[in-house]
């Protein structure tokens, strides 16, 4: 146990060096931070409703108000970039201003640019809705695992958090915010697919991305579109030689703006005055514990964050062939390693996804969209009693040591740690009697017995055929068949470890090894989701008239399932036994079973027209 520890000091040493500088320098931009406040302009002096306004440098975003104002913070040499459907996106960089005002020009050549709004494509300058696309330059910058981290600060006005920062772990997103009708999550259109979510995408096979953020835009979509809507078209073949591409990144990450913890002594002083404030009766017993040689003096927030690392590998083949096929593959693989000891939360994604469309006759194009995704986490909470891991790396005391001294009679070597929360004795009214110090998990030990792990396996796809009628090809017929399948697998087993010694509930009395029994929790389901739209459309521009229409239904079927089990009271916890029917199934309350199954179906009927009178009246 010896080497490897010292293998980490040597790791933490340098990782505290650069956590260090990388916390100067946040706090020296803390510290310029200002608030920047302004009006947006057009060329003839019109206030401008709605412009995004995204500080690039700090990931953060807002809009202008009904009057054109905004106030965003931003510190000096900060970017801060303004957008607008219609105009030139504006660069600013602050100087020693607060109050500034942004004249944007019109950009003709934006207003031509052709958007995904529902079940069509229509041009900017012909869009009345909050429709914001992504700026894909930006985001093809940022080394992420997900599409939902790469789009953090890239649209202004919508919410972006992860809940713990651990590797794989989902992100939520708002864009309307929360609601009381329905789900607060936006529905995901995927190449006219919907899905649950998009995490399962590799960042670098998307082609756009357009959100829906107002009812108008997004009424097509009917009540699913409550919360808002998510465009992503994937990247395709283009006619012409073929490309292959191949990318590889690395990075590291550190805990960074933690709290200053107290040494041993700092502590001890506040645990003595804390007694005499409470006016307490007896001798205090924290004063002669001052003076005793046995306590240590551990920082655990130091013990439990290490350098943690990142790489992605990312190689794509696109073109066309001689019989007009175009085609992109692309195969990616993307691997998180968390910054706490032990390197047991980890994210890890494979990814595979194929491109294909071609011209079967003049009038027929035919094409298809796969991917594959395979995904597995190792995981353990962050937050609350169990384990609530960082949670007791902030409250457990620094007079405690990580590791028992080997005269110890208590210790193991497959279990060096000093305990998790063991009680004294057994008190006169039946409750349990807590230690002075160990009222809190060691989250060291903590962070070296979890095992769980969980995996995805995904299926995403559509097939589809497009005629074009007319001379003119105005008008169209598409139809669109996809699948959405998952399967799912989560295990857990949690070793029993930690002193023999036990206390509370009489029926499992403590957290002490004797009465913390191992056991093993596992579940699988499966989801499919099959979508069928079909959908007509007509586009057509006579002088200084134009119409966009589109009609057409769409059937979704959805089937879900699940099973899960639990045992306890493991003979042995090496991997070969790590299987349910080896727990003990006799003792009550040591097991559990469940499973579920739920289907529905929806059936749906939409149209759409705009019609739009020199490019100015719609």
């Amino acid at each position: 146990m010896k080497q490897p520890f010292m293998e980490k000091l040597k790791i933490k040493h340098w990782s505290m060096i650069l956590c260090c500088l990388m916390l100067f320098n946040l706090t020296v931009l803390a510290q310029d931070a200002k608030t920047i406040s302004g009006v947006v302009n057009d060329a003839t002096g019109e206030t401008l409703v709605g412009v995004a306004v995204v500080n690039k440098t700090m990931g953060e975003g807002t809009s202008t108000s009904i009057n054109g104002s905004f106030s965003i913070k931003a510190g000096t040499n900060d970017l801060i970039q303004f957008s607008y459907m219609g105009y030139a996106t504006l660069d600013y960089v602050v100087n020693q201003q607060t109050n500034i005002r942004i004249i944007m020009k019109e950009d003709a050549q934006n207003l031509d640019e052709v958007l995904v709004v529902g079940y069509s494509a229509v041009k900017k300058s012909s869009i009345t809705g909050a429709i914001v696309p992504v700026n894909m330059g930006d985001m093809e910058k940022r080394h992420v695992a997900t599409i939902s981290q790469a789009l953090q600060g890239q649209v202004a006005g919508i919410q972006i958090t992860q809940s713990t920062g651990a590797p794989g772990d989902d992100i939520s997103m708002l864009i309307r915010g929360v609601g009381t009708i329905g789900s607060n999550d936006p529905l995901y259109i995927i190449d006219g697919i919907p899905s649950r979510n998009m995490s399962f995408l590799n960042p670098n096979d998307i082609a756009s991305i357009s959100v829906l953020k107002d009812a108008s835009s997004a009424a097509i979509y009917g009540s699913r579109a409550s919360a808002g809507v998510v465009l992503i078209t994937t990247k395709e073949g283009e006619t012409g030689k073929g490309k292959l591409e191949v990318n590889y990144y690395y990075g590291l990450h550190n805990a960074v703006n933690l709290p200053k913890m107290l040494n041993a002594n700092q502590y001890m002083d506040v645990v003595e005055k804390s007694w005499n404030n409470a006016g307490r009766d007896g001798t205090n017993p924290y004063t002669a514990d001052k003076s005793r040689t046995d306590l240590a003096n551990t920082n655990w927030l130091d013990e439990l964050f290490t350098t943690g690392y990142s790489q992605a590998i990312q190689a794509t083949a696109s073109g066309s062939s001689p019989q007009g096929l175009n085609y992109f593959l692309s195969a990616g693989y993307i691997s998180q390693n968390g910054i706490v000891v032990y390197d047991n939360d980890k994210y890890e994604r494979f990814t595979l996804r194929t491109n294909l469309n071609t011209k079967v006759l003049n009038r027929l194009t035919v094409g298809t969209n796969l991917q594959l995704t395979y995904s597995i986490q190792d995981k353990f909470n962050s937050q609350g009693d169990e384990p609530g891991i960082i949670r007791h790396a902030l409250l457990r005391p620094p007079v405690l040591s990580v590791y028992k001294d080997p005269s110890d009679p208590t210790y193991r070597a497959n279990d060096p740690f000093t305990d998790l929360p063991f009680y004294k004795h057994n008190n006169r009214d039946g409750g349990w009697e807590s230690s002075k110090y160990e009222w809190t998990s060691n989250p060291i030990a903590l962070a070296y017995f979890i095992d769980d792990k969980r995996s995805k396996y995904s299926t995403f796809g559509n097939i589809y055929g497009e005629y074009e009628f007319l001379s003119d090809r105005s008008l169209k017929f598409k139809s669109n068949l996809g699948i959405d399948l998952n399967f799912y697998h989560n295990k857990a087993f949690n070793i029993n470890f930690g002193d023999d010694d036990g206390g509370g509930l009489a029926i499992d009395k403590g957290t002490g090894g004797k009465n913390r029994p191992t056991s093993l929790n596992e579940e699988r389901s499966q989801a499919l989701t099959v979508t069928w739209n079909n959908t007509l459309s007509y586009v057509k521009t006579l002088g200084d008239h134009s119409i966009n229409a589109v009609a057409g239904s769409e059937f979704i079927t959805n089937y879900e399932s699940g099973i899960g089990a639990s045992r306890q009271r493991f003979d042995y916890t090496t991997d070969t036994y790590r299987y349910l029917d080896l727990g003990n199934s006799s003792i009550a309350g040591s097991l559990w079973n469940s499973g579920l199954a739920s289907e529905w179906a929806l059936m749906s009927l939409f149209a759409s027209a705009t019609y739009v009178y020199q490019n100015k009246y719609m």
